[in-house]
């Protein structure tokens, strides 16, 4: 079966870059309909960042696959109208546009809302809509350092140095995600939507309301909410804020190690390295068996074991530097215990597990050829078609998705002329 289980939501999307396009790649993957709204001329500035076909980078087709781009100037007063239109027959719209930039364009929530007052309107900002910052731009790297997180990556007693990919985008599109889905849950129990589409039911909503408590619910329900990359990754922090609040410490780079469990980290073999942890203290003992280092049987508890981390990790580090890398991943698994190898790019697209689960999916793209795409990482049984339509050229579907809003050709003709779609 193809479709997915968002099959029939429809998103607008006015995103740039990373965290705004991966949240619609995560809706688009899972069978949402999203137009991409891009500037005439220029696009998404991702468009053109890295390898990749003109104007359609790798870094574009990962993120933008299964959507369709129209193009707007929302500079004229046809291209606004033309925008609204689209809004009023969406379900969610997501922007990323720095604090303000959307109610100057004429698309912001009030606007979207007096066109569609069910609409879920998702916002991305670097600093989210409050707080002192709310207005400063953000980015990634940046945020990774004001956000804290860079400050416990590194090399143990190093510097602190940035996650190696954009973390901090790709949570917030993650959270944003949940985020549409939570309020898409709300308007459902709020009885809101009529009809078929992400609100769901007809009639009765989910919540049970009927005739005028559908309608005061529908009235009440706000659909706006907004996400930030710093708060997003200052939530990655997780247990380090409590743990702050408890006893006042404040790590540093950690490297491979673990804030509370020994051993839990990258070890070196005679041929390589690998990375292995003991979850709990009853498996000890098997592990003390495992490595053949009967000494390490004095430290039986994780309080012993991180009270003298350098010896026990100097017993395993002398050890594990006896044998090549494929041994003791066999003998660790054959114990039971959690192993990996330290895989490259290049190891992770060969990879059974990466090759089973679907997770690198071939694509023909009509402007590269053959390539590889990330593939979705909720498995549906039930939808197996992940990769529907490759990413788009800038405005590719302009004609074809306006032709529909417009209702008729006079409209679709007036925003033309109007400059809506760019000279």
């Amino acid at each position: 079966m193809t479709g997915g289980p968002l099959a029939d939501l429809t998103v607008v999307e006015m995103t740039g870059h990373r965290a705004g396009p991966f949240c619609g790649a995560l809706l688009a993957d899972m069978g949402a309909d999203v137009v991409k709204i891009e500037r005439p001329g220029v696009g998404d500035p991702a468009r053109s960042q890295g390898v990749g076909p003109d104007g359609k980078s790798g870094y574009f087709m990962a993120n933008n696959r299964n959507k369709r781009s129209v193009t707007l100037d929302l500079k004229s007063d046809a291209g606004t109208e033309a925008a609204l239109s689209l809004l009023e027959a969406a379900d969610v719209f997501i922007e990323n546009f720095g604090y303000g930039v959307t109610d100057k364009l004429g698309v912001g929530h009030e606007a979207a809302k007096e066109v569609n007052p069910e609409i879920v309107y998702a916002s991305i900002k670097g600093y989210g809509e409050t707080g002192p910052r709310k207005e400063q731009a953000g980015l990634d790297l940046i945020l990774q350092a004001e956000g804290g997180i860079m400050s416990v990556t590194g090399p143990e007693g190093g510097e602190p140095v940035k996650i190696g990919q954009a973390i901090g985008d790709l949570t917030t599109g993650m959270f944003t995600a949940v985020g549409i889905l939570a309020r898409l849950y709300e308007r459902g129990n709020a009885g809101g939507a009529e009809g078929e589409g992400a609100g769901g039911a007809e009639g009765e909503g989910a919540g049970g309301a009927e005739g005028g408590e559908a309608d005061s619910a529908a009235d009440s329900f706000n659909g706006k909410f907004d996400v930030g990359l710093f708060d997003s990754i200052v939530t990655l922090l997780n247990e380090y804020l409590t743990s702050y609040s408890m006893d006042g410490s404040v790590p540093g780079p950690q490297g491979t190690s673990h804030q509370t469990l020994v051993p839990y980290q990258r070890f070196e073999t005679a041929d390589g390295a690998l990375v292995t942890g003991v979850p709990s203290d009853d498996r000890w003992d098997d592990f003390v068996e495992l490595v053949g280092r009967d000494e390490l049987a004095e430290y039986p508890t994780n309080d012993d074991r991180f009270e003298h981390a350098d010896a026990v990790v100097g017993i395993i580090e002398a050890e594990f530097a006896t044998e090549s890398t494929e041994y003791w991943l066999d003998r660790l698994i054959d114990y039971g215990f959690p192993c990996g190898p330290i895989n490259d790019v290049e190891d992770v697209v060969h990879y059974d597990q990466t090759r089973a689960r679907d997770l690198v999916v071939e694509h023909d793209d009509p402007d590269w050829g053959e390539c590889l795409l990330p593939g979705h990482p909720i498995n549906f049984p039930e939808h197996d078609d992940i990769i529907r339509s490759p990413a788009p050229r800038l405005g590719e579907h302009t004609e074809s998705v306006f032709a529909d809003v417009a209702g008729d050709r006079t409209t679709l003709d007036e925003w033309r002329e109007g400059g809506a779609f760019g000279d």
